[in-house]
């Protein structure tokens, strides 16, 4: 599972700001980088939206 890669700390909704920055450094591609903030979203009750995976991916985003 995905969440497991997150501090706990960082999971709750309040900590998006926080899981972006987590993200970004993350050594993972970014396809895999989109999976993990769909596993958080759904396990802090956030609704994903393309600004929160454009927020960590940058010009990736497009692509992925």
């Amino acid at each position: 599972m995905a969440i497991e890669v997150f501090p706990p700390e960082l999971l709750f909704k309040d900590k998006w700001d926080e899981v972006v920055v987590f993200l970004q450094y993350l050594p993972i591609p970014p396809r895999r980088k989109k999976e993990v903030i769909v596993e958080w979203c759904n396990f802090v009750g956030a609704v994903l939206t393309r600004d929160m995976i454009e927020q960590v991916l940058g010009l990736d985003a497009e692509y992925v």
